[in-house]
């Protein structure tokens, strides 16, 4: 009986599975550009989160 319940669910997983791909976007050559620059710091040359200043300026 077990041996059932485990078989049925694997099966459920694998149909769950197929569904996901199909529903899944694409990956085309257009979604691979590259991102854009991220902002950096000019003292330390860290990224910069948000529009507020750095931290090595918050620091200082």
């Amino acid at each position: 009986m077990a041996i059932k319940v485990v078989f049925l669910f694997l099966i459920a997983i694998l149909v769950l599975a197929m569904f996901g791909r199909l529903k899944a976007p694409k990956i085309t050559d257009k979604s691979n550009k590259k991102p854009l620059d991220a902002r950096k710091c000019k003292k330390c040359g860290s990224y910069v989160l948000g529009n507020g200043p750095c931290a090595c300026e918050k620091r200082g």
